[in-house]
């Protein structure tokens, strides 16, 4: 996921807890507290499973950010399309894995062992300093939530986002797990965010302008009385885990039209209220919206010369 550059430094450095701000919610029993978690050191990958360049590089580069839209050759194609599967059947054992008692970390084992069980690489790990296999963002938390040892309550949602390093590529994709009872605005807001990827999802192909992507989440979130979150962005995708072109999920007039080739993700975040005062912990990862709940989905998308292919479906999906 991208933040747009321009107002990353801009979210404002949390520098004591939510919870010190603001003893109840009213979607969360416990409001989380920054720091309160021991975050484990990065679990280790066999040194015969292939590293992405920044784990090697003196000076990594981390994504290009600029530029025309990626065209990806079929041999390109094929090794994406195989990070992909890892990527896709990787978040649905880690969203049926979730359970009320167990932490983020615990999940970030059951991801990690399984991405090296398919001789790949978790790429969040080392990522500009990343220090763990996935994102994992609860309640409150917008994304690029670090795991922790924070027991899973009765209520939580959470965001897994799961990016794969495999045979020189990336896979990424993200699905949301909640804990049973969950709150039935969250549920419902959950439930939109995918309707909104998959609408997005189903206007794609040669010659339609990738504004249009926006356009739809933001129509399909209104009507429901939602928000979309104007920072985040999707993003190309191939060798490097972030690639031109980049994807606004609101309304935008931004130029540039797919063409058969082009491999990109979509990856809206939807808020319940229409308050975007992010805060950042000071891990420099952690993006929290203070009672404020949000809901992500995420897939690849590959524009073939006849319409798309969703390159991160998993098998148990419905609906594209």
């Amino acid at each position: 996921m991208l933040l747009k550059n321009f107002l990353k430094n801009n979210i404002m450095q949390s520098k004591y807890s939510y919870q010190s701000k603001k003893k109840s919610s009213q979607y969360f029993h416990n409001p989380l507290i920054e720091g309160q978690y021991e975050v484990t050191p990065a679990r280790k990958v066999p040194q015969n499973i292939i590293r992405p360049s920044y784990m090697t590089d003196k000076k990594p580069i981390y994504g290009i950010y600029e530029g025309p839209a990626v065209i990806h050759g079929k041999s390109m194609i094929d090794k994406l399309r195989k990070a992909a599967i890892i990527a896709a059947k990787t978040a649905q054992v880690a969203q049926r894995s979730v359970r009320k008692g167990m932490s983020t970390d615990e999940l970030d084992k059951i991801i990690h062992d399984y991405i090296i069980s398919q001789n790949a690489y978790p790429s969040p790990i080392g990522f500009m300093g990343f220090p763990k296999s996935v994102c994992t963002s609860v309640n409150e938390v917008c994304c690029h939530g670090i795991p922790n040892m924070r027991p899973l309550e009765e209520g939580d949602s959470l965001n897994i986002d799961v990016t794969v390093f495999y045979d020189g590529v990336h896979g990424d994709t993200s699905v949301m797990a909640t804990v049973p009872i969950i709150n039935q605005e969250i549920s419902k807001l959950i439930n939109t965010t995918q309707k909104a990827l998959y609408e997005a999802i189903k206007i794609c192909g040669p010659g339609q302008k990738f504004n249009q992507i926006g356009k739809v989440i933001e129509e399909v979130a209104n009507k429901e009385g939602f928000f979309v979150s104007e920072v985040f962005t999707g993003h190309g995708i191939g060798e490097l885990m972030h690639m031109p072109p980049t994807i606004y999920h609101n309304i935008n007039s931004h130029p540039g039209v797919m063409v058969p080739g082009n491999v990109f993700t979509i990856e809206p975040i939807l808020l319940m209220k229409d308050q975007q005062d992010y805060e950042m912990w000071n891990d420099q990862f952690t993006v929290i919206l203070p009672d404020n709940p949000s809901a992500q989905w995420e897939h690849m998308i590959l524009i073939t010369q006849n319409g798309y292919e969703v390159l991160t479906k998993r098998d148990d999906e419905i609906g594209l």
